[in-house]
């Protein structure tokens, strides 16, 4: 009885530690990146023994220790990590060499620098077909009331690619295709794009009013124009990030499908400050035919990319500087760089003050806080406008600038460079296939 009691308490105390030991081992995320011959710190406050099982001993060094075993034994209250070479392995955490707590995946990239950006930029955007921001009613020469692309299910956020097989260019061109096609007969046959993603062939009757014009009762747009700030760009490729975040139609709130676009500089005249509930916004001015910087291929979560034409100026940096891992981000310090009036860049005082250890992209990767006064008397915190401005902590970039808080705009969220990084060719260009 008395064995017995023994087993049962000792499991009950295996169970305990185990469960405390995983918990403690949860700050570590199921993916991890750390830069080659660069040192990442994790203090896990585990409670005992660990040992740690590594599949590619040569990509990586422990406590400053080279690997000769795959299974070792480590200081379970910090553990720094140095990548050696790039490559991926899997990190195996177990209690007593046996019991498994954690698995991560481990990506060691290659060290990448980048010039940072900080410029205000004009984006101008041609969405693939017309979209469609809003539906109205149609009067008839009579005076009845009509919704036929309502009737019809179109939707705000629809795309409409072609009409009786002719691709419809801009709303203009699809103004002057419904005169036509109404004049000949009634039924005008789309191909949308519905928001989901799903191609679908929609009938609309279009209806004459009094002024013998031929209608749908839709609001439509082809485009979109607006101020951002440039992230980054890469010297030798001439590839560039901007934004941090997805370009959408404001009406639909839907994603703009990109056909074509172009980024130009910009100069900010004016700034309407930002108060709770409230957000502030840069008002800016660009020539759309001049002043061209690059072009955009790409509008996705994490923002806007594309090559440039010619590289913009920064006078805070003349070097390009490195990017930073996740894992290299702490909670302190740090700056931002953004146009407030004009073109002159500036450098503002940042506090990073919650850290995310993302396994996987999201554009919510920090929270960071303005505490630079000249900027708080300025803009009144983060405005509209100021999303993609780098933010700079160590000597190295690590992210910009995406959202604001509504409800406090001293406040708001950053985006890991990391995972803007990863939406340009730049690491392919270097030979190196990231495992993100």
């Amino acid at each position: 009885m008395i064995r017995k009691n023994i087993i049962f308490v000792g499991l009950i105390f295996l169970f305990i530690f185990n469960f405390i030991g995983g918990q403690a081992l949860q700050e570590l995320p199921e993916r991890l990146s750390i830069i080659e011959n660069d040192s990442s710190i994790f203090n896990l406050s585990f409670p005992g023994a660990l040992h740690l099982l590594i599949d590619k001993t040569d990509l990586i060094e422990i406590n400053g220790e080279s690997l000769n075993e795959k299974l070792i034994t480590v200081d379970s209250s910090r553990i720094t990590l140095k990548g050696k070479n790039t490559g991926e392995t899997d990190l195996y955490f177990k209690l007593f060499g046996l019991i498994p707590l954690r698995r991560v995946k481990l990506n060691v990239l290659p060290s990448v620098s980048v010039m940072p950006g900080g410029q205000a930029i004009g984006v101008l955007m041609r969405t693939e077909g017309v979209i469609v921001v809003g539906r109205a009613v149609v009067y008839g020469t009579k005076g009845n009331r009509y919704s036929p692309a309502r009737k019809q299910g179109i939707e705000p956020g629809d795309i409409l690619l072609s009409v009786n097989g002719t691709k419809i260019k801009s709303k203009g061109h699809l103004a002057d295709l419904i005169q036509q096609f109404g004049k000949q007969a009634e039924n005008l046959n789309f191909i949308i794009r519905k928001k989901s993603g799903a191609l679908k062939e929609i009938s609309v009757n279009a209806v004459k009013n009094k002024d013998n014009q031929y209608l749908i009762g839709l609001y439509i747009d082809d485009g979109i124009a607006g101020v951002g700030t440039l992230t980054f760009y890469d010297k030798k490729t001439k590839e560039y990030g901007a934004l941090g975040h997805v370009i959408i139609e404001s009406h639909s709130k839907s994603k703009i499908k990109l056909k074509d676009g172009r980024i130009i500089e910009a100069s900010i005249t004016g700034i309407q400050s930002g108060r709770n509930g409230i957000p502030g916004e840069k008002l800016g001015a660009f020539y759309p035919e001049a002043n061209i910087l690059g072009n955009i291929k790409k509008n996705c979560d994490f923002g806007i990319y594309g090559k440039l034409e010619r590289p913009p100026v920064n006078n805070y940096f003349k070097e390009e500087i490195p990017i930073a891992a996740i894992s290299e981000v702490n909670k302190g310090p740090a700056s931002i760089y953004t146009v407030i009036e004009g073109g002159d860049i500036e450098k503002y005082k940042i506090n990073i003050d919650r850290v995310y250890q993302q396994g996987y992209p999201s554009s919510k990767g920090m929270i960071i806080s303005i505490v630079d006064k000249e900027l708080k008397s300025k803009t009144g915190g983060i405005i509209q406008g100021m999303s993609g401005s780098p933010i700079v902590q160590n000597g190295k970039l690590i992210g910009a600038v995406t959202h604001v808080f509504i409800n406090n705009p001293l406040r708001g969220y950053g985006i890991f460079a990391e995972w803007m990084l990863m939406e340009t060719n730049i690491y392919n260009n270097r030979q190196f296939k990231a495992a993100n």
